[in-house]
Order: C-alpha cells, then sequence, then structure tokens
C-alpha cells in the first residue's frame, strides 16, 4: 500500500476506513479458492467450504470456524494455524493472476473515481480496515489497480476479532494525524462493518455491493447506506460531512461479497 510521511497532514479531518471484499473489488472467488487449497494442505480438509459464509468475517475466523466444524480441536487448529497463510498467499497469487488476465476481478461501481478523488484531498486520510490477512489485502489491491491510494490499514492478522482490528485502524490512523481533531468514517458493505464503526465512535457508511440489501443495512444501524457508490458528490459530501441518508432506494444487494 501507499506509504505516509512522517509528521503527515495534521490539516486530516476525516479518516476514512475502507472495507475491501465487496466494498471495493470482487475477485470471483479467488480467496476462497486459495483458503481451499491452504486448508486441505495443512489440516487434510476445507471443512464445509461450500455452505459456509465469509463476508464479515476475519480470515483467522474463517479458519477456525471452519476447522473446528470439521471436528478438528481449536488448540490443533491455532498451532498449526502460522502455516496456512504461505499456501494461502503463493495460492491467492496465481488465482488473481489468472482473474486479471481474463478481466474477471470486478471494480465495484464508482470506486475508482471515489478514491482518485478522495486521495487528492490534504484533508482526508484512505486506510483500510478489513479481515483479510495484510498480505492477501496487498496483494487484492495491487490484481485491481488501488493499493496506492491506502497509507494505513488494520487487519485480520492484527486481530481474529473484527472489532478489534476497528480499534487498530482507529489508532494507526490517528497515530499519523498528529493530535488534531479528525472524525473517524468506516465504509463498508456487512452489517458487522457497521458494528466497527461503532465500536470506534464512527460514522457508519454501508454499500449494498456486496451479500447484504439497502434494508439490512439500514437495520443494523448504518448512518448513511448506498446503493453503490456511482454518484461521487453525494458520496464525498456524506463522507466529509457525515451527514445525510445516502441513497435509500432498492433492495438485494449486488454482488456476493465473498473472497
Amino acid at each position: 500500500m501507499g506509504d505516509i510521511s512522517v509528521g503527515a497532514p495534521l490539516s486530516v479531518r476525516v479518516r476514512v476506513l475502507f472495507d475491501i471484499d465487496g466494498t471495493l473489488l470482487l475477485t470471483d472467488g479467488a480467496g476462497r479458492t486459495a483458503i481451499r487449497a491452504a486448508l486441505e494442505a495443512v489440516y487434510g480438509t476445507a471443512g464445509d467450504l461450500e455452505d459456509y459464509t465469509f463476508h464479515g468475517k476475519t480470515d483467522p475466523q474463517i479458519v477456525v470456524e471452519l476447522m473446528t466444524g470439521a471436528g478438528l480441536p481449536k488448540a490443533e487448529v491455532r498451532r498449526l494455524m502460522p502455516e496456512v497463510w504461505p499456501a494461502y498467499l503463493d495460492r491467492l497469487e496465481g488465482e488473481l493472476a489468472v482473474r486479471r488476465s481474463e478481466g474477471r476481478i470486478k471494480l465495484l461501481p464508482g470506486i475508482v473515481d471515489l478514491l482518485e478523488t478522495l486521495s487528492g484531498r490534504e484533508d482526508v486520510l484512505l486506510g483500510l480496515l478489513t479481515g483479510n490477512i495484510e498480505e492477501g489485502a496487498r496483494r487484492k489491491l495491487e490484481a485491481a489497480g488501488l493499493a496506492a491510494h491506502f497509507k494505513i490499514g488494520a487487519y485480520g492478522s492484527d486481530s481474529e476479532i473484527r472489532s478489534e482490528i476497528a480499534r487498530v485502524a482507529e489508532e494507526r490512523s490517528r497515530s499519523v494525524c498528529g493530535n488534531g481533531a479528525s472524525a473517524v468514517v468506516v465504509v463498508g458493505d456487512t452489517p458487522e462493518d457497521v458494528r466497527c464503526a461503532r465500536a470506534v465512535g464512527g460514522f457508519a457508511m454501508a454499500v449494498a455491493t456486496g451479500r447484504h440489501g439497502i434494508e439490512e443495512l439500514v437495520a443494523a444501524g448504518a448512518d448513511a447506506v448506498f446503493e453503490d457508490f456511482s454518484d461521487t458528490e453525494k458520496v464525498i459530501h456524506c463522507l466529509l460531512t457525515q451527514s445525510g441518508k445516502g441513497t435509500l432506494t432498492g433492495g438485494a444487494g449486488g454482488g456476493s461479497g465473498d473472497r
């Protein structure tokens, strides 16, 4: 991801923390395929992967739930987990390369214009708040051409618990903003992202481009919900002012939100 210089912008007034899968992009199941291969290599089984829902969960959480669901003792699952990530990343790299060459990595509506516009503002700091492990997040964003936009991040490699990742993201983003007051906006496509915003006293902006529809995201308590981010001006106004309700129309989500 991009770098940020020491002593960087005290002028930042909004820290925007983005989820990845279902919010920024879709990888057509690259992560799911990669985790299957890694679990089978390390544990001898992928568990009930076909019926398992990834959205809103952290990578370590996914491993624990799938493997304990397959009958493995939790202590053994955790003992072997460090072996999962190299195997996962190796397979992920290949799966992403194939999908990139075939045009199967999808940038969600409005994301390119939104990130380019926000990246050009000195009063906005862009960061990540994702359940992906850090290197997995990096590879997905690089495959989609988005990595350079994000200056800080917190990941599934920081904690298995999503709310704790939110606190890490808030602390890291605050540390590069000095003592200046700045708001936090958490942007994501699941109720878990809304809960992350609540965990750090932030504004919850949800987008229905993943598995969850607008009504579900409203019911989860999101402060603003957008059908997608194609209206750049409206989205940015909401981010900067933490006001407005988004585009509260529509129903079903726009995709799987899967890894």
